[in-house]
């Protein structure tokens, strides 16, 4: 028997529904992230408004309290970007970033250099009992292979020098952590701390985030889960086809749709209210890059996606899908939000999403005297 057939709209809705995007979600921070999927975080301010517009009790002060909490970890992670988790689920995400080697930067054979190894592993030691900031690892690395003559190959030398021993210390083993506690600053923290935890069995970790991915983003292809995860379709298709106890739909393109065993439907005729999202929002990286569409237009994807500097803007929904892109200005006297709508927008939908763009703002620039929302075009 064929498989039920899942239309674009009913993908999408029980997309926003995982998501939270159409009902807040009423736990934990942490349980919100664990429900939502990792948060990417190469642009901090990106965090706060991804959880205030799917958890209902979400605050800035409450998200830097989970972070300063260590409930929130934020570190390098799956496809070598940084991303914020929960500290339960860190062991998770940092047993798929070895596996993929997405941790790994220098294409210098590293594998076979046993001298780099030996300093990534002493990079942590030196992380472990406070945070470290990026000029004292390099100092650090520095020393050490002065010490280490011949350690470590030429090539690796030449190309960890060249980049200010950068490489050593992206690992998904060192969260961030700012030095001097103050999680405030909109360029986010920027010294380094061990986080020693590990997955027991990193096998059995992947499988757990194949399935995460499926509860959160599901139901999807296995190219789909391939994608978030940085694993090859081949591995992700032989997890996928392991489990005996998931769910087959088929899209409209006629791809094999996984999803956990109890994940609910959402019908395509349920209201979706505007919602904003921050830069590099994970539902619009979450699918493979032909089959955005659930999200995303292939139209409006160019608009949203700078290719120069390589940026996913800030975007917002209108009936479920991306409908234009935001931007903050903020001043101490004025904080501004404009709204570039890629279509014309009913009257309807303009009070409902200026009215959100003005909660958003609020949150984005709490130091302002004054707030206002403007509609450029």
């Amino acid at each position: 028997m064929a498989p039920t057939t899942l239309t674009r709209d009913t993908l999408n809705r029980t997309l926003l529904a995982r998501q939270h995007l159409l009902t807040p979600h009423s736990g934990s921070l942490a349980e919100t992230v664990e429900a939502i999927g990792a948060i990417q975080a190469q642009y901090w301010p990106a965090v706060a408004v991804s959880l205030f517009t799917r958890n209902d009790g979400a605050t800035l002060e409450s998200v830097y309290d989970a972070f300063e909490r260590r409930e929130l970890v934020v570190g390098s992670s799956i496809r070598g970007t940084v991303h914020a988790v929960s500290r339960a689920e860190h062991p998770l995400y940092a047993a798929v970033s070895e596996a993929t080697n997405a941790d790994v930067l220098t294409a210098k054979a590293e594998a076979k250099d046993p001298g780099l190894h030996e300093l990534r592993a002493a990079v942590l030691k030196f992380a472990a009992d406070k945070p470290r900031s990026a000029a004292e690892f390099a100092d650090f690395a520095a020393k050490w292979a002065a010490d280490h003559p011949g350690r470590m190959s030429a090539a690796n030398l030449e190309y960890n020098e060249s980049r200010n021993w950068r490489p050593i210390y992206r690992s998904n083993a060192l969260i961030r952590f700012p030095a001097d506690g103050n999680w405030a600053p909109a360029t986010g923290p920027k010294t380094y701390l061990y986080s020693p935890e590990r997955a027991a069995d990193p096998d059995a970790a992947i499988a757990a985030l194949v399935r995460r991915h499926l509860a959160a983003f599901g139901p999807a292809a296995a190219d789909d889960v391939a994608a978030w995860l940085g694993l090859k379709v081949t591995r992700a298709r032989a997890i996928l086809d392991g489990f005996d106890d998931l769910a087959a739909y088929a899209d409209e393109a006629g791809r094999t749709l996984y999803d956990i065993p109890d994940g609910e439907i959402t019908d395509a005729a349920v209201s979706a209210p505007p919602r904003l999202l921050p830069r590099f929002d994970s539902i619009l990286l979450a699918y493979n890059a032909k089959h955005r569409q659930r999200i995303i237009s292939r139209e409006y994807w160019e608009r949203v996606y700078s290719g120069k500097n390589l940026q996913i803007l800030p975007s917002f929904l209108i009936d479920g899908h991306v409908a234009g892109i935001w931007s903050v200005e903020a001043k101490k006297k004025l904080a501004t939000l404009t709204l570039e709508p890629f279509h014309k927008l009913g009257k309807a939908d303009t009070e409902a999403l200026t009215a959100e763009a003005e909660r958003v703002l609020r949150l984005q620039a709490p130091d302002s005297a004054s707030y206002a929302v403007e509609i450029a075009g």
